[in-house]
C-alpha cells in the first residue's frame, strides 16, 4: 500500500517536473491574462508533458500508483476532453483498462454523443483531468459520466491551483477529488530552485486566495 511519504515524494516529483519542463510559468511583474480577463502570476500548460518522454513517464507512474492506492477496483479510465485524453489513454493502457473521453457538450451531428467510447452502465470509473482551476469543466464531465450511468469513483488531475471556488464546487457535488500536485508544493519547489523569492511566493499565494482582485 502506498504510504504518505511516497505520496508526498510523488507530489514533489511532479512539481519539479512541471517547473523543469516549463509547464508552469511564474511571473509576478508581468502577469498572464486568462480568457476570463483575470490577471494571473501563474500559467500552467500541462500539454507540454506529452512531448517530453521522461516527464510523461514519471507523471504516468505517479498517476498509476495513486489510482492503484485509492481506487484499486476501477474498471474504466475516462479523460476530460481535451487535456485529460493523452494521459488518460496512457493510464488505461498501463492498467489494461478500457478508455472513454468526455466532451464539454454533446456533438451536434452524427450520434450526438457526449461520452466517446464503449462502456457498461455501472462500471467503476476514474476521471482524469490535466489541470483544475475553477473546476467547472471537470464537473461538467463528471456529471456527464454520472448521467451516462457510470459509477464515478473520483477525479484526479495533474495540477490544481487549490481555489476555494473549485473546492466548494466539488464538495457541493460530492466529487471525490485528488491531484498529483498543487500550487503550494510548486511554489515551494520554485523557491528552492531560486525561480521566485519569498515576496513573489507570497504574492502568488495571495492570488490563489483572491484571484479576481489580485493585481487590481
Amino acid at each position: 500500500m502506498q504510504s504518505n511519504v511516497t505520496t508526498q515524494k510523488n507530489t514533489e516529483t511532479v512539481a519539479n517536473i512541471l517547473l523543469d519542463i516549463n509547464a508552469v510559468k511564474l511571473n509576478v511583474e508581468n502577469p498572464f491574462t486568462w480568457v476570463s480577463g483575470i490577471k494571473s502570476p501563474i500559467y500552467c500548460d500541462n500539454r507540454v508533458i506529452n512531448s517530453d518522454v521522461s516527464a510523461r513517464n514519471e507523471v504516468l507512474r505517479c498517476f498509476v500508483e495513486l489510482i492503484k492506492y485509492k481506487f484499486p477496483d476501477v474498471e474504466v479510465i475516462a479523460g476530460v476532453a481535451t487535456g485529460g485524453i493523452p494521459m488518460g489513454i496512457l493510464i488505461a493502457d498501463k492498467l489494461n483498462l478500457p478508455f472513454v473521453y468526455v466532451r464539454q457538450e454533446s456533438k451536434k451531428h452524427g450520434m450526438m454523443k457526449q461520452i466517446e467510447g464503449n462502456y457498461i452502465a455501472g462500471q467503476k470509473t476514474v476521471l482524469i483531468e490535466d489541470h483544475i482551476s475553477t473546476g467547472g469543466s471537470s464537473l461538467i464531465a463528471y456529471n456527464a459520466l454520472i448521467d451516462g450511468g457510470m459509477n464515478v469513483l473520483g477525479l484526479i488531475s495533474i495540477m490544481t491551483y487549490g481555489f476555494e471556488k473549485a473546492k466548494n464546487l466539488f464538495n457541493q457535488n460530492n466529487v471525490c477529488f485528488d491531484s498529483l500536485c498543487n500550487l503550494d508544493v510548486v511554489l515551494s519547489a520554485a523557491f528552492d530552485k531560486g525561480i521566485i523569492n519569498i515576496d513573489e511566493k507570497n504574492s502568488i499565494l495571495s492570488f490563489r486566495n483572491k484571484p479576481e482582485s489580485w493585481g487590481a
